[in-house]
């Protein structure tokens, strides 16, 4: 984003489209103009009014309109918010009458958040939460936005920020007084609190990513040979007929994705082409396709059939484990399970035999993979980055604390973990970075 922020900016912050309402957000320094540019009485801060907007003499609408004066506003600044009927003709009206006042603009891609994060109302990682909320399709996520919106992710962060500070201002005491020697016992102290937030953080980090996979959903890659019924399954699952069937081998050639709520977990299950030797160009792009979507998945569940049985090491080099196997259709042939390899699970997509059972365990799986032992957790690639880069610097502190090394290098090591978590919640200058996580924004936010 390169448009200044003394411009005014304004968006329609709810959905588009008609409906009984609609808001349009504004926010800036002419934000206080509002009344005497729509041609309504000034109402105190905070107290919802109801007005009647106007522009070159012409009525608008009749509107709820609410004030707040910066600084206690969600961005920081003066804030209108006109809560209008929600017919097309009327959020126009009043959109193209701000387009044509100086210093009005339509906002960018999550620049009211930008704007609060930049003026201290909120963290980078408070912002991501209210993306997450806003974006959130089922329960856990709900849940996980909320508690980073609260500042769970924040508080521990300072908290590991504040140590690194600490430990960081002892090393620069003795630099500024370079004839005094760091007394043992201090040392100690200083390299045993050092090592115990080193734990604190090998701990954080070593969490199989669940928030990260709980933020996005879980991907389940449903694999297998051709004509097995795997998209039979997918529409099982779904409760909905979203990928074709045919008794003709090959009919799914590209990638048929469904989303679905798991316990209140997110799961995005994938119907795959059937992975065979194929002399079709078409078809083995599909495979292609396929066998990537599969090797990035974080669970695959391969399907068979009576048939297809002995064809299970061809898919040795995808599963991984944990993942589920199938054998599909046994209600067209009696198979003695004794004789199988325990992993796998009868099933009839036609009868629904065994199908609630798969259900379930796709369940349970979703909430190993995805629940969360506390309130905070990773739920951003970029926060497991900075982490990562901050534990390299601490660890190079300490190594550098028990073997004597420069203090001038210690304390470097110490800044440079102290700017790591900086980089997550943005409290250091980051315009760069504020840009790439609130392009990911709807508008009005």
């Amino acid at each position: 984003m390169v448009n200044s922020y003394d411009d005014t900016i304004f968006s329609l912050a709810t959905a588009v489209g008609r409906s009984a309402t609609a808001t349009i957000r504004i926010s800036g320094p002419r934000a206080a103009d509002i009344p005497k540019l729509l041609g309504f009485a000034r109402s105190e801060p905070k107290i919802a009014s109801l007005r009647i907007l106007k522009y070159q003499k012409k009525k608008l609408d009749q509107s709820i309109v609410l004030f707040f004066k910066g600084p206690e506003s969600y961005t920081g600044e003066d804030v209108m918010e006109l809560h209008l009927h929600g017919g097309q003709a009327v959020i126009e009206g009043v959109c193209s009458a701000l387009s044509a006042q100086e210093g009005f603009r339509f906002a960018e891609n999550g620049e009211f958040s930008k704007r609060a994060v930049i003026n201290g109302r909120i963290d980078l990682t408070e912002a991501e939460g209210i993306n997450d909320l806003i974006n959130a399709e089922t329960e856990a996520q709900r849940d996980q936005g909320l508690n980073q919106l609260g500042g769970a992710l924040r508080c521990q962060l300072e908290k590991w920020s504040n140590d690194l500070k600490g430990f960081g201002a002892h090393i620069e005491a003795y630099i500024d007084f370079p004839d005094e020697q760091i007394p043992e016992s201090v040392l100690n102290d200083l390299l045993q609190r050092v090592e115990e937030t080193n734990r604190e953080l090998i701990d954080f980090t070593d969490d199989d990513r669940k928030g990260e996979i709980l933020r996005s959903g879980l991907k389940v890659a449903i694999i297998g040979p051709p004509n097995v019924g795997k998209s039979s399954f997918v529409n099982w699952l779904t409760k909905r007929d979203i990928a074709i069937t045919s008794d003709k081998a090959g009919t799914t050639r590209d990638i048929v994705e469904a989303h679905l709520d798991l316990g209140g977990f997110p799961v995005t299950v994938a119907d795959t082409a059937g992975i065979r030797v194929s002399e079709d160009t078409i078809e083995r792009e599909g495979i292609r396709r396929a066998r990537i979507w599969a090797e990035s998945a974080d669970l695959r569940v391969l399907i068979l059939d009576p048939e297809t049985i002995d064809d299970a090491n061809a898919f040795s080099d995808l599963l991984k484990s944990g993942d589920i196997v199938l054998v599909n259709k046994v209600d067209r042939a009696i198979i003695d399970k004794k004789t199988m390899d325990t992993v796998y699970s009868l099933v009839s997509v036609k009868t629904g035999y065994g199908l609630e059972s798969i259900l379930s365990e796709l369940t349970t799986i979703a909430k190993k993979r995805m629940g969360t032992q506390g309130l905070t957790t990773i739920t951003q690639a970029r926060h497991r980055a900075r982490l990562n880069d901050c534990l390299a610097a601490l660890k190079k502190a300490h190594f550098g604390l028990k073997n004597n090394a420069d203090l001038e290098l210690i304390a470097e090591d110490f800044r440079s973990a102290i700017y790591c978590i900086g980089r997550i919640t943005g409290h250091i200058d980051i315009e760069d970075l504020l840009d790439v996580v609130f392009n990911e924004f709807c508008i009005g936010k």
